[in-house]
């Protein structure tokens, strides 16, 4: 069982129904939670803790208590309490920390540098692969990728990550039990082989709209900073947005089209001080010296479709590639800006798709594969 006494205390402290969570960090600072979580085991206890606070105080909920050892017993999860050292560092900092979190994975997994990557669960197609890359460049940079494990960005943030190598994180709006969003169970599952997932919530709690918000506050807790993707003005990814500004962390924004709804989001953020980011260097340099330095020759052309195995771009290929960028386009489109006819285009489409350059889209449109940094004709 990996519980630490401490932990185990503030299990049967905050089992107690009706109290706030503010009332026993009180407490707790004041007399130890040893001594807390034996008054509330015995009546008399109770009532002089009710007559502190001013609250009833009725008795730790035995049968919550029950499942969660029975979670303990799989030897892939635990709890940490706030202070225990496998508690994350900076979340331990911040005024409003969660006294404890329940895991499952490595738990050392979240001790080095972490930076959170959020954004819309209704996103493009060019904040997919934006987000994935920026979760793909920093994780193999060294950074612990932080995320919400939601539908749309954080999804591709959590996968970009582990296609870096490196390790990822995802804190949950529910119990540590529950898949949510269900067709992430297969991803829950690899985060924890290479990572850590964590939630506040005891296992069986269901995903509530109110836990999302309170959640947000260890995503921007945990990290060195929080990447705005794609959102709109009222959205999670700006509320974890505002929490780490609240909490002294760095906060950035990727840009997006003016009349996109979920560019609103960013665009905010960018005119009230937010860094903006085009790359991941653009997130390095407002950073203190941490994580690893790479060999920016290797692992971003392959990454990027542009394997130079493949051999350079001829003359009618450079200008479809030029002409393409993360939003599709149709090929009547292409063939018009690039002036080239349709029955010669089409095979060289084809045959970019081929190797990797650019990706069907469906319904004869396709679009720049893997990277969004600038595509100049000297790069291929």
């Amino acid at each position: 069982m990996k519980c630490s006494d401490e932990a185990r205390h503030w299990l049967e402290i905050l089992s107690v129904r009706g109290v706030k969570i503010t009332s026993w960090h009180s407490l707790c600072a004041r007399m130890g939670t040893v001594h807390i979580a034996s008054m509330i085991s015995s009546r008399s206890g109770r009532k002089e803790l009710s007559r502190m606070i001013r609250k009833d105080v009725g008795e730790p909920d035995y049968d919550q208590m029950r499942q969660i050892d029975h979670y303990l017993a799989d030897e892939e999860h635990g709890v940490v309490c706030i202070s225990d050292p496998e508690y994350p560092e900076l979340l331990a900092e911040t005024d409003q920390a969660p006294p404890v979190l329940f895991y499952r994975g490595d738990i050392g997994s979240v001790s080095g540098p972490a930076m959170c990557i959020v954004g819309s669960r209704r996103s493009s197609r060019r904040g997919l692969v934006v987000a994935r890359e920026l979760a793909w460049e920093l994780s193999r940079r060294g950074f612990l990728v932080v995320s919400g494990m939601a539908r749309g960005i954080d999804t591709v943030v959590h996968d970009g990550a582990l296609a870096g190598g490196g390790s990822t994180c995802a804190v949950l709006g529910c119990g540590i039990d529950i898949a949510y969003p269900p067709e992430n169970a297969p991803l829950a599952m690899e985060i924890a082989r290479h990572g850590c997932v964590l939630s506040e919530f005891p296992p069986g709690t269901p995903p509530m709209k109110h836990h999302f918000p309170m959640r947000n506050r260890i995503l921007s807790g945990m990290s060195l900073g929080v990447v705005v993707v794609e959102a709109k003005l009222a959205s999670g990814a700006m509320i974890t947005a505002r929490w780490a500004a609240d909490q002294g962390r760095e906060v950035f924004a990727v840009p997006g089209p003016v009349e996109q709804d979920t560019s609103r989001g960013p665009h905010r953020l960018i005119k009230e001080g937010a860094c903006l980011v085009e790359d991941v260097d653009d997130i390095l340099a407002a950073l203190p010296p941490c994580g690893r330095v790479v060999d920016e020759s290797q692992g971003f052309h392959h990454y990027a479709g542009l394997d130079p195995g493949k051999g350079s771009l001829a003359g009618d290929e450079k200008r479809v590639v030029l002409a393409l960028d993360l939003a599709p386009k149709h090929i009547d489109e292409l063939a018009q800006i690039c002036h080239i006819s349709s029955t010669v285009i089409l095979p060289l489409l084809l045959d970019l798709e081929m190797r990797g350059i650019i990706e069907s889209c469906g319904g004869g449109t396709y679009a720049l594969a893997g990277s969004w940094k600038d595509r100049t004709a000297g790069n291929f």
